[in-house]
């Protein structure tokens, strides 16, 4: 057919086919081309169907030769702050209730933690297709919670778990079971902190028995300090009458100052001035009113 054409014609098809074809491959080119931000895993999806193909960040040569798209996952340690009711507006950083547990004594606290995590780029196509890129999130929270409780419902944990050495072997195993529960999911933990455990009245007999401790050893820790303070008092309680209104208001100084620091502690012995006899009294009284009245003017 080419053959048939003359000269002129075939120049004038090739004029025209030419730069259509070169549109073409341009265009297929350019749609093979997939760019895969930074921080982030693309999923490849064809024809609404996920498949087990995962990019990681970078540019990718994809052939688009059927209709396919790229989801797009962060790729980036995630932190989920289990405890906080402030609301956190970050894209790798969110915040949830602490989460209310019953212990295997019967004793029921509300518990916070710390969870970090990321996607796990061989199961992104079950995260994909059970929670999407916005259900992360509750996924995360939901599973998290439910292994926390499950583990601290264990017969052989009590409030004791929380305190001294038992509550890093309680976190070990608190850990372990959130990244047994996540890992199903797609989802791979990296780090659990325990945090702050509300044990509401519970909490409050434990406080109020550790202050009670507390304050006996400090009496204990007192104790002497104060007997020596009050053989000294002793001593000093035949001198006070001789010494000056001065030294007793430096001495009166001195104990307000010891109880504005000790509050409702300790009492304080307070060395008071001896009352002189009646005729003293009398006597001082006397000379004060003959000084203090002036002598009638002469005539």
């Amino acid at each position: 057919m080419l053959s048939a054409m003359s000269t002129g014609t075939q120049i004038v098809l090739l004029i025209i086919l030419v730069p259509l074809l070169a549109v073409l491959i341009w265009s297929v080119a350019r749609q093979s081309i997939v760019r895969t931000p930074v921080g982030s895993l693309s999923l490849l999806v064809i024809k609404g169907k996920a498949t087990n193909r995962v990019l990681a960040p970078g540019v990718h040569w994809v052939p688009a030769l059927r209709k396919r798209q790229s989801v797009d996952y962060p790729s980036n340690e995630l932190s989920l702050r289990v405890g906080t009711d402030d609301p956190v507006a970050s894209p790798v950083e969110a915040g949830a209730p602490s989460v209310p547990v019953v212990l295997g004594d019967r004793t029921t606290a509300a518990v916070g933690y710390t969870l970090r995590f990321r996607l796990d780029p061989e199961q992104l196509r079950t995260v994909h297709e059970r929670f999407g890129r916005d259900g992360i999130w509750s996924a995360a929270r939901d599973e998290s919670a439910a292994a926390v409780a499950a583990t601290l419902a264990d017969p052989a944990t009590t409030v004791d778990d929380f305190f001294s050495t038992a509550r890093a072997d309680l976190e070990g195993r608190l850990r372990s079971a959130v990244t047994q529960a996540l890992a199903g999911d797609g989802l791979e933990v990296t780090a659990f902190t325990l945090g702050a455990v509300d044990l509401g009245r519970h909490g409050e007999v434990i406080q109020a028995t550790v202050r009670a401790r507390l304050e006996a050893a400090r009496e204990e820790a007192e104790a002497a300090t104060r007997l020596m303070r009050v053989r000294h008092d002793a001593e000093l309680a035949p001198y006070l009458a001789d010494i000056g209104e001065a030294a007793l208001g430096y001495r009166q100084t001195e104990v307000w100052r010891e109880l504005a620091q000790h509050g409702g502690g300790p009492s304080l012995t307070v060395p008071t001035r001896p009352t002189p006899p009646p005729e003293q009294r009398n006597g001082v009284a006397e000379t004060a009113v003959a000084v203090a009245t002036p002598e009638p003017a002469d005539g």
